[in-house]
């Protein structure tokens, strides 16, 4: 789907960094504006914002319930005869894999958890995809499915923390420690940005072995027909 395909009035819902902190704020889609859409003024703790460059949204459509979810390359203020509005540009993040399991990629970071609003643990993010994320919870136990859980975790020591809010969905092991599966319900526009590069790196690796394999396989067939 094109992102001037979104139907009039359809209400979104934009996560963004702002202040160094992910916000959620909504809008009304009003009408294609060039390649983008125009929609309704998008104000922040009461402030009209100009420009938002990291950011995401997602809407769902009204008679099937399907949520779509597009990443922002701008959203940036418009002014009409002395009437703000907001121009947003960008293009929808497509799963190719639209069931419950979809591509996991190893992360292997230590993180904090906490769970129903009052555990709070130290975790090794394990896996993540753009439905999921498994943590490693050594042997912390008496988690239940359906238990919320808030994830926050930083790439690297010089890297902002990222956050991702979602539910139990299974408990397993991982050799000699406990683990939990967690279906994502909420992702800020750091924690998006960083599973899209987990997938850019998975994809350059399988092509690498791809690449590699291929070798192996022509020295293989060269070898046997020196041999003949």
């Amino acid at each position: 789907m094109k992102i001037y395909d979104i139907p009039q009035a359809t209400k979104i819902t934009i996560s963004m960094v702002h202040n160094n902190q992910n916000r959620t704020v909504e809008a009304t889609v009003l009408t294609r504006y060039g390649d983008g859409l125009l929609i309704t003024p998008v104000y922040c703790d009461g402030r009209l914002l100009d420009i938002i460059s990291n950011a995401n949204f997602e809407y769902e459509e009204s008679i099937t319930g399907d949520k779509h979810m597009f990443q922002a390359d701008t959203i940036s203020r418009v002014d009409f005869a002395g009437t703000d509005f907001h121009v947003v540009t960008g293009r929808e993040i497509v799963i190719a894999d639209n069931q419950r399991r979809a591509e996991r990629y190893p992360v292997q970071i230590i993180g904090n958890a906490v769970i129903n609003h009052s555990a709070n643990i130290s975790v090794v993010i394990h896996d993540i995809s753009m439905r999921g994320i498994s943590l490693i919870v050594g042997k912390n136990s008496g988690f239940k499915i359906g238990d919320e859980v808030k994830v926050e975790f930083a790439k690297d020591a010089n890297s902002a923390k990222m956050t991702i809010r979602g539910v139990i969905v299974r408990e397993f092991t991982i050799g000699t420690y406990n683990a939990i599966g967690c279906e994502i319900e909420n992702i800020g526009p750091r924690a998006l940005s960083f599973i899209m590069d987990k997938k850019i790196e998975h994809a350059r690796k399988n092509t690498a072995m791809a690449i590699f394999d291929a070798k192996q396989a022509a020295l293989k067939r060269r070898s046997q027909n020196v041999g003949l």
